[in-house]
């Protein structure tokens, strides 16, 4: 399996955690939340950068 998806589910589950706990425990929260977060944009670097094919230049005369 790519990295892309393992940390986009880890950081989707880690993000619905802390807004969770949120409630209950606001600083344990809010660090699980923000760390959740940084997985997800991490996660979408990786799957945008496996989508992305390079071309060869061709000069032009």
């Amino acid at each position: 399996m790519k990295t892309g998806p393992i940390l986009f589910i880890t950081g989707l589950l880690l993000f619905m955690l802390g807004i969770y706990l949120s409630t209950y425990i606001a600083s344990l929260g809010v660090l699980l939340s923000v760390g959740g977060g940084m997985m997800l944009g991490v996660s979408s670097y990786f799957m945008g950068k496996h989508q992305v094919k390079h071309r060869k230049r061709v000069k032009k005369p």
